[in-house]
């Protein structure tokens, strides 16, 4: 039963060390160290917090905005345009 319970405790050891390997190697390629954090922006639609690379771009009036998804990105050139009318 002994044996039966150190090869478990075994394989789980290895599986988590394999794990944690292949995420820092992950991590390198992408250019950063395994310590490294994404900066963080904030969605003007909905608030939310998105990681930078992972944050829909787009520019409006030479200003770069940065989105959580598509959708909110389309809402804020919405809410733009239907200032813009407004305004005229």
């Amino acid at each position: 039963m002994r044996i039966l319970i150190l090869l478990l405790l075994g394989y789980l050891l290895y599986r988590v060390v394999r794990r944690y390997l292949a995420a820092g190697q992950t991590v390198r390629q992408q250019g950063g160290d395994a310590g490294s954090i994404d900066e963080m922006v904030q969605d003007p639609v909905c608030k939310t917090y998105v990681p930078l690379r992972e944050a829909e771009k787009r520019v409006f009036a030479g200003e770069t905005h940065y989105f959580c998804s598509t959708d909110c990105a389309d809402e804020f050139e919405r809410q733009l345009k239907k200032r813009k009318e407004q305004e005229q």
